[in-house]
């Protein structure tokens, strides 16, 4: 192997190198984008699923009285 050889596959081997870096970078921006997505999701989500299950046996007794006001004014 000559040297104008040799140096070309050290420069291919340190770019190689370079690009898996940035490669690994990349990979981790995109887990921790996909993490936080989900988080914001569920920070979105989360408290329209504990208010209706806290709220639901007030809704059903306003359920209730409205029909039974309902049939107080029907004829």
């Amino acid at each position: 192997m000559n040297p104008e050889e040799r140096h070309l596959l050290e420069r291919s081997l340190k770019l190689a190198e370079e690009n898996n870096h940035i490669l690994k970078r990349i990979d981790a921006r995109a887990r921790r984008a996909a993490i936080y997505g989900f988080v914001k999701l569920a920070l979105l989500v989360l408290p329209f699923v504990i208010g209706y299950f806290l709220l639901e046996p007030y809704l059903g007794q306003v359920g209730s009285s409205y029909d039974q006001f309902k049939d107080l004014l029907a004829p």
